[in-house]
């Protein structure tokens, strides 16, 4: 117990006093409770409602996992059965699945995910459900420390929310990530068993992006974290097509990227802005390249920054700005002139036929 005896009379009115004061001062903001929504009185069936909102809404999802994912298609058909949702991270371009269940998990759809995952091959599994059994918890942790280091699973909550006294009809998404991989784990596991680790420049790549990281992340670009590699690509909103920033064997590299596996639909998509160009350069204030990319499936805008090295610590923070100002002229000067092109068919006529496969964005330039 304290010892009271010690206090004289002034330090006692002291104490009253600042106890009055904050008691009499007002809240700041008016304060409320979250409430639960039935998810059917906002979808009201899994299949109908909910997977097509969420296709259209992948930056929700996104934001969850830490990743950016392009959604691209619904009822994929692997072998006679039809996957909820299949779409790519921007960053690898490999696969990524969702499998979507109102109620609680069973053990019919934890096998309905492996039997997806082995017709799709994807990289990133994705089960959304309203409510996560701890057997199906454990279940894909174990997936986790067992797979590859480059598969990763996630177990996602599904809610809806709203707020105590709001008025009727104003209701929240709630994406809840309950399972996720620990990729530093996984990597250190399987470099302890091959003997081997990141190298010195993937090292350098990694610290460098992870000076980018908070601050693209300040603007809305990205959801990713930083990667080892010499590259970092970040979703425009359109499929198959990106903002990138990177360092090549000539310096740096900032651009708009199309990359759709149809080459005929990247050159209309490109040959839509090339055809604005003049406008494009006038709100971007400096030199473009409007790189068509002959005989390559992709096509590209770019600005260049001729110089810097990973190597040269000393530059970093010039690049950094470089790469931050440039990206956001580029997307201001693209939205002057509507957006990036969102055609998702090639034209019947008029476009080469013949195009070879060329590897993703900025990383064939080292």
């Amino acid at each position: 117990m304290s010892d009271l005896s010690s206090l004289n009379g002034d330090s006692l009115l002291v104490a009253s006093h600042d106890a009055e004061v904050a008691v009499a001062e007002t809240p700041l903001v008016s304060l409320s409770r979250v409430q639960s929504v039935p998810i059917t009185s906002v979808w009201p069936t899994e299949p109908h409602h909910f997977t097509p909102w969420l296709l259209a809404n992948a930056d929700l999802l996104s934001e969850v996992l830490g990743l950016d994912v392009e959604l691209v298609s619904r009822e994929y058909k692997v072998g006679k059965f039809s996957l909820d949702i299949i779409g790519h991270e921007v960053e690898t371009g490999t696969p990524v699945i969702v499998e979507n269940q109102y109620g609680q998990t069973d053990h019919g759809h934890l096998g309905q995910i492996l039997t997806y995952a082995g017709g799709t091959k994807p990289t990133t599994i994705v089960w959304i459900a309203e409510r996560f059994r701890e057997e199906h918890r454990a279940a894909l942790d174990w997936l986790n420390t067992h797979t590859e280091p480059g598969i990763r699973f996630f177990g996602v909550r599904l809610a809806a929310v709203t707020l105590t006294g709001a008025p009727a009809g104003l209701i929240a998404p709630w994406l809840e990530l309950v399972v996720k991989p620990n990729d530093w784990e996984k990597h250190a596991m399987a470099a302890a068993t091959a003997g081997t680790g990141p190298s010195q420049t993937q090292q350098l790549y990694q610290q460098f992006w992870s000076l980018f990281e908070p601050r693209a992340k300040e603007r809305g670009w990205t959801n990713a974290s930083a990667p080892a590699q010499n590259w970092w690509s970040m979703p425009t909103g359109v499929s198959h097509a990106i903002w990138s920033v990177s360092y090549a064997t000539f310096g740096c590299r900032s651009e708009l990227y199309f990359e759709h596996p149809d080459p005929d639909v990247n050159l209309v998509r490109w040959q839509t802005l090339d055809d604005r160009k003049q406008e494009i350069l006038d709100e971007f204030g400096d030199d473009l390249i409007f790189d068509e990319l002959p005989g390559n499936k992709g096509c590209r805008i770019e600005t260049r920054l001729h110089g810097p090295k990973i190597g040269e610590q000393q530059r970093w923070h010039e690049v950094l700005a470089w790469m931050l100002d440039s990206q956001t002229r580029l997307r201001r000067a693209v939205s002057v002139v509507g957006g990036v092109p969102t055609t998702t068919a090639a034209p019947t006529s008029g476009f080469a036929e013949d195009a070879t496969q060329e590897a993703p964005s900025a990383a064939t330039d080292g």
